[in-house]
């Protein structure tokens, strides 16, 4: 039996649709005008991980000192002896202290945690409209990470710690971006509603402007240029650097999303064409791709918290 619409219900539709698009615009330009003028007030590094970073990059850095500024942060010590246990860590031996955890693991593993530490806390909200969101993102996140660092080791072409936090950071501009919509719509409308415009309209703005954001971000916190760059520049392949971490990063955002862990609409064509390009580029085969996802679900939770 066909659904009849009175006229009335419909005009109240269109009318409902044209206030969406229109309040999308406005909140569009007002985060524009906002970047621009740099008015975007970015998130900092949280003090723990920036402090430790920070002594990681000297030559005579103490593992005992790290320790001991990691144990000052439950949080941050209890998601590394989780870590330290996790199936990632399988092979070595169980313990307990975070001083045996950061000897074990080593600087350069110390140093991916360190970020995904920070990364993570950015990706919390306490906001309805965008706390899901970012648990899904966290997770396409760490899966485009470990995509690209086994990625990296296959191609012999770029050190997989930068391919991993290439990937690890290449949708961090998102939630920030989020967050900045859900102030600009108070700003706009002076207050905060569960529905301000259609998840839709929101994910379009989020989607197209993050990615100068995630770059700010990563130059802010004082990461390698490579990696800014790769947040840049994966949304298209760089035919005329073909084995940079960008393409690397956006081959395996492609993986990713294939697998079904993504943020936001993607269709089976553009997974599809991308994936055939970026095996081109990288020199990689079948057999290649299907070992970069074997078992995906299962790295991913070993590094989740």
């Amino acid at each position: 039996m066909p659904v009849v619409v009175r006229p009335s219900a419909l005009m109240a539709l269109q009318g409902e649709v044209a206030l969406t698009r229109d309040m999308a615009s406005r909140v569009e330009e007002s985060v524009l005008a906002a970047i621009e003028s740099n008015g975007l007030e970015l998130p900092t590094m949280p003090l723990v991980a920036a402090r430790a970073l920070s002594m990681l990059g000297r030559d005579d850095f103490s593992f005992a000192q790290i320790a001991a500024l990691i144990e000052s942060d439950p949080i941050v010590a209890a998601r590394l002896l989780r870590l330290a246990r996790s199936a990632a860590f399988a092979g070595l031996s169980r313990f307990d202290s975070v001083l045996t955890c950061v000897t074990r693991l080593g600087g350069e593993e110390l140093r991916l945690f360190l970020v995904e530490s920070a990364v993570h806390h950015v990706l919390e909200s306490r906001d309805p409209c965008i706390a899901q969101m970012c648990r899904d993102l966290w997770r396409h996140s760490l899966a485009v990470a470990i995509i690209s660092r086994d990625l990296a080791v296959a191609i012999r072409a770029l050190h997989p710690d930068a391919a991993y936090l290439g990937g690890l950071l290449h949708d961090l501009g998102r939630p920030v971006l989020a967050s900045t919509l859900l102030d600009a719509e108070q700003r706009l409308l002076g207050t905060r509603t569960q529905r301000w415009i259609m998840p839709s309209a929101w994910l379009a703005i989020i989607s197209g402007k993050h990615r100068s954001i995630g770059a700010a971000v990563s130059r802010k916190w004082g990461l390698p240029e490579p990696v800014s760059q790769a947040i840049c520049n994966a949304a298209e392949y760089d035919t005329a650097d073909r084995f940079s971490t960008a393409n690397v990063v956006l081959l395996a955002d492609t993986l990713a999303k294939r697998e079904g862990i993504y943020v936001g609409p993607i269709t089976a064509e553009e997974i599809e064409q991308r994936l055939s390009i970026g095996k081109q580029l990288l020199s990689v085969d079948d057999a290649v791709i299907e070992r970069l996802v074997a078992d995906l679900a299962d790295r991913i939770a070993s590094r989740n918290s």
